[in-house]
């Protein structure tokens, strides 16, 4: 099989191809690209969330990357009546949720003027969601996300505050929502699939793609808006790749990844994906704090706790994270 990114990867056969049922000149054109992994129980729900969204032309395209529950099955299923859904076949190279979205990325065919989306599959989207973000990218921004409602089997709904002020330097070191809640700009898109095709980026290596996105704008230096209306009902369960960051158990999740140093290297990583996108004019500042987070030593790590202020968004996090550093947890 073609490596992701290969020019080839566009010239595999499709398992179902549909295309959107409507064609209206005033509605914005947005495909949802469509994650699957062992997601069954909840994908129908997820699907007709996105297919029933207010005054857009949606298509979905879809790629499952080696179910065993039935998904593939399903999705194959459901294209065969639903003009709007498009399945993509698994070559076998994604093995994750962030893999499976850039190789999504690479291979489906963007339309011109077309806004790209992504969707998990266990969530259910509020049916403005679409059209209130393609509006925000109307105005200016290249790249939209927003807060969440989470929410568990028992009931339990607990609102996710993303849209606190954005910092200088945040997308080194936090996201700005949930990837579920993106909407990108077609210049945006163009953009991530070109960095992930480039043979030695470290760009492939981040391990979550709405981390990845956020740097790639923010780092290229365009806009980007986060909306603090909730527009997904982030759904929580024992198979969720994250979570919303709420309670006790993914605090400690959390802190776990931080004593591993995997928030740091993680850091890293974004840093030099921005490196690779930045102007040219914004290179030293980059290589500066580059060399903080790859440093050692008690200097160092006041310097970078210090440049905790412009890289966190919200302020208890500035602190805690300003903390860890010190210390030398971080």
């Amino acid at each position: 099989m073609p490596p992701l990114g290969d020019p080839r990867a566009r010239r595999l056969p499709l398992l179902i191809v549909g295309t959107p049922s409507r064609n209206s000149a005033t509605s914005p054109l947005v495909a949802v690209l469509l994650a699957t992994h062992n997601g069954v129980r909840y994908l129908a729900e997820q699907l007709d969330s996105i297919l029933n969204q207010r005054e857009v032309t949606v298509r979905v395209i879809a790629m499952d990357d080696r179910s065993s529950d039935g998904t593939a099955e399903w999705l194959a299923e459901r294209a065969a009546s639903e003009p709007r859904l498009t399945v993509l076949p698994d070559d076998g190279t994604a093995g994750g949720s962030a893999a499976n979205f850039y190789r999504l990325l690479a291979a489906y065919e963007p339309r011109p003027g077309e806004l790209v989306a992504f969707a998990d599959q266990d969530d259910v989207w509020r049916a403005d969601k679409l059209s209130r973000h393609a509006t925000l990218i109307a105005a200016g921004a290249d790249g939209v996300s927003s807060s969440v409602w989470s929410f568990t089997a028992d009931g339990r709904r607990t609102l996710v505050r993303k849209d606190y002020p954005q910092r200088e330097w945040d997308y080194l070191l936090e996201s700005p929502g949930p990837g579920c809640t993106f909407l990108l700009s077609p210049r945006l898109a163009a953009l991530t699939a070109e960095v992930l095709r480039r043979e030695s980026d470290v760009a492939p290596q981040v391990d979550f793609h709405d981390s990845l996105i956020y740097a790639i704008a923010r780092g290229h230096g365009w806009s980007w808006h986060i909306d603090g209306y909730p527009s997904v009902d982030y759904r929580q369960h024992d198979s969720n790749v994250m979570g919303s960051n709420v309670g006790a158990r993914s605090a400690l999740a959390r802190l776990r990844l931080i004593r591993a140093h995997w928030l740091r290297n993680h850091a890293v990583l974004l840093t030099r994906v921005a490196l690779r996108v930045a102007p040219v004019q914004r290179h030293a500042e980059l290589e500066r704090i580059l060399g903080m987070l790859e440093g050692r030593g008690i200097r160092n790590r006041l310097a970078l706790a210090r440049m905790t202020t412009s890289m966190r968004r919200r302020p208890r996090d500035r602190m805690i994270i300003g903390v860890l550093i010190s210390i030398g947890v971080w």
